[in-house]
C-alpha cells in the first residue's frame, strides 16, 4: 500500500458489505459494484481477471473470510449466469445472487440448477420490484428482502412458511428494525444497524480497555518520549509481541532481527509506529466477537480514507494526521457498547474533534464523515451527489476508497494470522 497518499489505479471499484446472522455473529460478506446495479462480470475486464481477483488472498479480504468458514456473496446478471462467470467464487463458501431483469428463463433456470448441483448456494431478491421469475424464487436457497423505507415484510415471511429457506434483510437501519425482523423470522441482516450502540447503563470500561486509552494518551502527545513509551509498550506483552513480531515479518525484510522496542520505535519512526500503535490499541480494544471486530476494521478504513482524501485535495486545509484520528474512533461508542460523549472523555483529542465524534451540530468534519459512510453504506446517489458538492472527483474519491479498504483489511489479516504471544507476566524487552 502506499504511504504517500497517492492512489493506485484500478480497473475495477467494489466494496464489501459485513451480513450477521440473529446473534449479530458474521455471516459473510457481499461484494457490491459501483453501482446500484453493477453486476460482478460488468465490472471486470474478463473472466479471467476475475476469477484472479475474487481469489486472490489480498482481495479486501474475502479469502481469509472463507478460510474463516463465512459466506462471500457475489451479484451476477443475466450474462454473467450464462458465461459461468459464478465458478470464479469458491463453491462451499460461494452464495450466487443473481440480478437484473431476466430474459431468458430457461437457460438462467438451467445454469441455477447445474450451479446448485455444483455445490453453490442461490439468492434471489423477493417482494420488490427486483423480483425475478417465480420459478427462481423456488429454487433458491436465500431470498433478499429491501427492508428499508418502511417496507412490509409479512408477505415474504408468509411465502417462506413451510421452505427451506434463509431470509436476508437488506437496508436493516438501527437496532430496533434488527430486532423486529428478527422477531418476524428473518436470519441474515444488512446495513447500518450494527454501527448504532448498544447502550447498557450499567456498562462501564474494563481496566484493560482502560490502560489502552492510557498508552494512547502517551502516543499522543505532542513530543513523545521515546523511552518512556518504549517503557510502556514493553510493560504490555501483547502489544510489544505484535510490534515486534510485525517487524520481523518478510513485509519489512530488514537484514538483521529487530530485538527491543526502542529499537523498534526508532526504526519505524513516531508517525510510523503512531499509526500502528493507534490500530492495534483499537483493535485490542474491540475483542469479544465478530461485530466489534468488524467495527475495528471499518474505523480503520474510515481513518485512512479520510487521511487519503485530505491528503489528496489538501482539503480545507485540514490535517490528515487528524482525519485518521477521527475515522479511527468515530465508531468507539458501538464497538465498546458506551456514549460517545462518554467515550471522548477519554480520548486525547482537542474539542473540536470530540465534538465531531459526537457528531455535534455545525461540525465542519461531519463532510468527510459523510462521504465515508456513503462508501459503507453502498449508498451511490447520494455519494455522487456529496462528491459534486464537495468539489472531488468521484473516481480519485473511489480510489482513495480502494486503496483504504486493502490498507484496514491488510492489517486485520495480518494481526490474525501472527503468532499467540507468550504467556502473562513474560515482558518483551
Amino acid at each position: 500500500m502506499s504511504e504517500s497518499g497517492q492512489t493506485s489505479a484500478s480497473p475495477f471499484f467494489f466494496t464489501k458489505q459485513a451480513l450477521f446472522d440473529v446473534k449479530r455473529k458474521l455471516w459473510g460478506y457481499e461484494i457490491q459494484g459501483g453501482a446500484a446495479t453493477c453486476s460482478v462480470l460488468t465490472c471486470f475486464a474478463d473472466q479471467e481477471q476475475l476469477a484472479s481477483s475474487l481469489a486472490s488472498t489480498s482481495y479486501m479480504g474475502v479469502q481469509h473470510a472463507v478460510e474463516r468458514g463465512k459466506k462471500v456473496v457475489a451479484p451476477f446478471d443475466e450474462a454473467g449466469f450464462l458465461a459461468q462467470a459464478p465458478y470464479a467464487l469458491p463453491p462451499a463458501h460461494g452464495v450466487v445472487k443473481l440480478i437484473g431483469r431476466v430474459t431468458q428463463d430457461q437457460p438462467v433456470l438451467e445454469a441455477a440448477r447445474q450451479l446448485r448441483r455444483d455445490g453453490y448456494a442461490l439468492a434471489v431478491d423477493v417482494g420488490t420490484d427486483r423480483e425475478n421469475t417465480p420459478e427462481l424464487a423456488e429454487l433458491a436457497d436465500v431470498w433478499c428482502f429491501d427492508a428499508g423505507e418502511e417496507s412490509d415484510p409479512s408477505g415474504v415471511v408468509a411465502r417462506s412458511k413451510g421452505r427451506k429457506v434463509t431470509l436476508w434483510a437488506t437496508r436493516v437501519t438501527g437496532l430496533d428494525h434488527f430486532e423486529s425482523l428478527k422477531a418476524a423470522g428473518f436470519s441474515v441482516f444488512q446495513g447500518r444497524f450494527f454501527k448504532e450502540p448498544e447502550i447498557i447503563s450499567e456498562r462501564r470500561l474494563s481496566s484493560h480497555q482502560m490502560s489502552r486509552f492510557q498508552l494512547l494518551r502517551l502516543i499522543e502527545s505532542e513530543d513523545p518520549d521515546v523511552d518512556a513509551l518504549a517503557q510502556a509498550i514493553s510493560a504490555d506483552v501483547t502489544v510489544s509481541f505484535r510490534l515486534l513480531s510485525y517487524l520481523n515479518s518478510a513485509a519489512f525484510g530488514f537484514p538483521q532481527k529487530i530485538q527491543s522496542i526502542r529499537q523498534a520505535i526508532m526504526v519505524l519512526g513516531s508517525i510510523k509506529i503512531r499509526n500502528w500503535l493507534r490500530a492495534v490499541l483499537l483493535a485490542d480494544m474491540s475483542q469479544g466477537g465478530d461485530l466489534p471486530r468488524e467495527l475495528a476494521e471499518l474505523s480503520l478504513e474510515r481513518a485512512r480514507f479520510m487521511e487519503l482524501v485530505t491528503t489528496r485535495y489538501d482539503f480545507w486545509d485540514f490535517n490528515p494526521g487528524t482525519l485518521f484520528l477521527l475515522g479511527l474512533f468515530s465508531l468507539l461508542d458501538a464497538i465498546l457498547g458506551l456514549p460517545m460523549a462518554k467515550v471522548a472523555e477519554h480520548l486525547p483529542l482537542d474539542e473540536k474533534l470530540k465534538s465531531a465524534l459526537r457528531r455535534d451540530a455545525q461540525n465542519e468534519y461531519q463532510p468527510l464523515l459523510d462521504l465515508a459512510e456513503c462508501i459503507e453504506d453502498s449508498d451511490w446517489p447520494r455519494l455522487s451527489e456529496l462528491t459534486r458538492k464537495l468539489g472531488l472527483e468521484l473516481d480519485v474519491v473511489k480510489g482513495c476508497a480502494s486503496e483504504a479498504m486493502a490498507y484496514s483489511s491488510g492489517f486485520f489479516v495480518s494481526q490474525a494470522d501472527a503468532p499467540p504471544p507468550p504467556a502473562p507476566g513474560k515482558r518483551v524487552h
